[in-house]
């Protein structure tokens, strides 16, 4: 995959122009993975002692649940993986988190490095194995995700190890508005709320743009319909779409940047 370019100024269209990629010539998610983590520098950490084995330990838990979630996604029978949670999805999380954490200036300040390195771990592993549709209880298909992990997730360091748990868990969108008020009027930090407010951004950055959005929310129907979901008449509908703009908030600095609430703001009216 094409070095990614997300280092500040680097703009939305940088970030549209990877996703782009990704569409046109699919590389597999350990490519997309590693790229990421080379754009953030992690690969490169020359510190030895606990952060960098701490870092190292992410690393490889990216590294084994992409080539994991790759596998699982071409064993689905022709046209059965879910059309909105699929492998696109969880590249279209993943390189958006980067665009997302550069902007928080990650790369230059080296408290941010672990965080940056769960955020990616979260990333990769927050749909794992999701059978399309949604929750019937909360925290359902998340805790089934990180469950489903249990060979890989033993060999995380604590405390990472429940940073990335909560992180994964409170991608459940009924968590996302406590998660935006619990940063409010806060300056940004690399903290786990913070991050989680980067990780729920970054989950849906691309289906709130304009380029995206319309397509995205029509694959939502799609998996909806098949998996017997109500809503899926109305999502991909204008106004379904408008619910969907309005119920959502970018809080970072990083996401402001990149002008997604005037996208939003010029789809909505």
């Amino acid at each position: 995959m094409t070095p990614l370019n997300f280092t500040p100024p680097a703009g939305f269209d940088n970030l549209a122009q990877a996703c782009a990629q990704a569409r046109a010539s699919w590389p597999g998610l350990p490519a997309i993975a590693q790229a990421c983590i080379q754009s953030l520098g992690l690969a490169q950490l020359g510190v030895q002692g606990a952060v960098h084995d701490d870092v190292a330990a992410m690393l490889r838990f990216v590294h084994a649940v992409a080539h994991d979630l790759e596998a699982l996604g071409r064993n689905w029978p022709e046209g059965l993986e879910p059309a909105y949670h699929n492998r696109l999805h969880t590249a279209d999380v993943m390189l958006t988190l980067t665009a997302l954490l550069h902007g928080q200036q990650a790369t230059a300040q080296p408290a941010a490095r672990p965080w940056a390195a769960a955020c990616l771990a979260a990333a990769v592993a927050h749909d794992f194995g999701h059978p399309g549709g949604t929750n019937s209880q909360p925290f359902e298909l998340e805790s089934r995700s990180w469950q489903a992990l249990v060979e890989h997730t033993s060999g995380l360091p604590q405390p990472w190890r429940g940073r990335i748990e909560s992180l994964i868990l409170h991608t459940d969108p009924l968590t996302v508005q406590a998660n935006h008020l619990r940063v409010a009027s806060q300056a940004f930090d690399w903290t786990l709320p913070w991050c989680q407010v980067l990780l729920n951004e970054a989950d849906i950055l691309l289906s709130a743009s304009t380029h995206f959005g319309p397509g995205l929310s029509q694959a939502l129907a799609q998996e909806w319909q098949h998996a017997g979901v109500a809503a899926h008449a109305v999502v991909a509908s204008p106004a379904g779409r408008v619910q969907f703009l309005r119920s959502i908030r970018f809080s970072s600095p990083a996401a402001l940047a990149l002008g997604l609430p005037e996208q939003v703001q010029q789809q909505v009216f």
